[in-house]
């Protein structure tokens, strides 16, 4: 009875062996084993538009380039006139490949959804995935903002605040030296905390914003801590509080 038994397992594990072919890796003879690097990534799509790479990896390298199928996932979200899809490619003698996907169609992308391109691999017969299947490509349109506003949450000494916005070049584009003549700010000599705010627009381009205290203790009296932050529709460009001592500066871009 236990040759029997011993003679059924043996059958076993000959057909099982039978029915899977093994795999091997190496570099010139091997099976080929190929796989996307990055699992997911994420995309601001631009008014011109704006292209990615993603990275693929193989297990072998050959004298000649190879190319490889992509195809879209059914999990894909928005429209296919939003991306265009290249080559999935492998230079001679690499093992390394690439794969640029170009987002576009600006005007017609949703504002402030995140859509997503899935691609799956499409590999002829006898290959094998080494990493990932599939890469997933989150992609957003960028928001357009030119108008401004500076929100300033005081302590009790907001007449020792002033603030600058400089461009490229150095020159002040917006500023506050006096809230006694500022729009809508404090008169000199206030001692109240309050929220002084401050709409402007500015062009597109590159710009530093600087917020000083003649005390040099920053938006902290010893008792009340102010903030301030420079936004633009959901786009923050500027924020603090606190003791920031006598300046604290931010450098950001409209649009850029």
């Amino acid at each position: 009875m236990k040759n029997i038994i011993k003679l059924f397992i043996l059958s076993l594990l000959v057909s099982s062996c039978g029915d899977f072919e093994p795999v091997v890796y190496d570099q010139i003879n091997g099976q080929t084993g190929i796989g996307f690097t990055t699992v997911e990534s994420s995309v601001t799509v631009p008014v011109a538009g704006i292209s990615t790479t993603i990275t693929v990896q193989t297990t072998n390298k050959l004298s000649s380039a190879r190319t490889f199928g992509v195809a879209v996932d059914e999990s894909s979200t928005g429209s296919s006139a939003d991306y265009t899809i290249g080559t999935l490619s492998i230079p001679a003698e690499s093992y390394e490949g690439t794969l640029d996907v170009t987002f576009g169609n600006f005007d017609n992308l949703p504002d402030l959804v995140t859509n997503k391109l899935v691609l799956n691999l499409d590999l002829p017969e006898g290959a094998s995935v080494v990493g990932s299947s599939s890469t997933t490509i989150n992609y957003v349109k960028a928001v357009v903002c030119n108008d401004l506003t500076l929100t300033i949450n005081e302590d009790n000494y907001a007449d020792e605040r002033d603030w600058t916005i400089t461009d490229s070049s150095g020159a002040i584009v917006a500023q506050c030296s006096d809230y006694a003549i500022c729009p809508g700010g404090a008169p000199s000599g206030s001692l109240a905390p309050a929220q002084y705010v401050y709409d402007m627009t500015l062009s597109n381009g590159c710009y530093t914003f600087t917020i000083f205290d003649s005390y040099g203790d920053g938006l902290f009296d010893g008792s009340t801590t102010g903030d301030y932050a420079l936004t633009c529709s959901v786009i923050s460009h500027a924020a603090g509080s606190g003791n920031f001592g006598a300046s604290e500066s931010t450098d950001f871009c409209v649009n850029q």
